[in-house]
């Protein structure tokens, strides 16, 4: 050890305008030809923000229609998520007849916490015969701006029938393209739920639960993707030993 550098403290103390800072045990250290002490970095303990938004029309409600009333699949995607991978809070903003149109109107104000946010709404325009590309890229932007991550989803397949006519399946498919290659362009994660088959429905529209169900892979994919910090499984449940009944 140094014996000038240990006195050096105490001389700068009678100097004035002396700038050595004693507070510093890394510069006190130097100066006593010493190694300053090492400092390790706690691990963290914060856990991971797994919050979603999910914002779409009735088949990503889980909905159907039965004798003229909404109903909905118990295992709908929301509750599917959630039982799937628990880690996800889910805030579940999914309405039947939910028009991306009607979405974008409050979009902007809406109030959202998530960290990820998902947005299936569309297919009405589709049936329609417009685009989605008057307002999903914007809101794509939206999402970013407050620092969240998006998600798009295709949209289910539907099987010809009197509510279905040609032309309403055909829009159906181009505004899936229209979010595939703007998914694509613009980076987003994209949850193509059109390609989950074979297409079963419950009337005219709306999945039976099985189908749901298939489409709530692709979601649960796509989410695993963005934030796969989020995705273990929940604990597998063990079998209980039989017990010998009383004699």
């Amino acid at each position: 050890m140094n014996l000038a550098s240990l006195a050096l403290p105490a001389l700068c103390l009678a100097l004035a305008g002396c700038d050595l800072h004693l507070d510093d045990p890394q510069e006190l250290a130097t100066l006593a030809g010493v190694a300053p002490p090492a400092f390790t970095a706690l691990p963290s303990t914060q856990a991971p923000d797994c919050s979603v938004v999910l914002y779409g029309d009735s088949i990503l409600n889980g909905a159907y229609v039965d004798h003229e009333r909404f109903m909905r699949h118990p295992r709908n995607p929301a509750a599917e998520l959630k039982a799937r991978r628990p880690a996800w809070r889910i805030d579940d903003r999914t309405q039947p007849g939910q028009s991306l149109a009607k979405l974008a109107k409050g979009f902007r104000t809406d109030p959202r916490a998530a960290r990820v946010v998902v947005i299936g709404s569309g297919i009405a325009e589709g049936w329609a015969g417009e685009t989605v590309l008057h307002n999903l890229p914007w809101m794509v932007h939206t999402v970013r701006y407050e620092g969240r991550i998006p998600v798009l989803t295709g949209y289910a397949r539907q099987l010809p029938n009197a509510f279905m006519t040609p032309d309403k399946m055909a829009g159906r498919d181009l505004v899936d393209d229209e979010v595939d290659e703007l998914a694509e362009d613009m980076k987003v994660e994209f949850a193509d739920i059109g390609e989950a088959g074979p297409v079963a429905l419950a009337d005219d529209v709306h999945p039976t639960s099985e189908y749901s169900l298939r489409l709530t892979d692709r979601l649960v994919a796509a989410l695993d993707r963005v934030a796969p910090e989020c995705s273990q499984r929940p604990a597998a449940r063990s079998t209980p030993p039989p017990t010998r009944a009383p004699a």
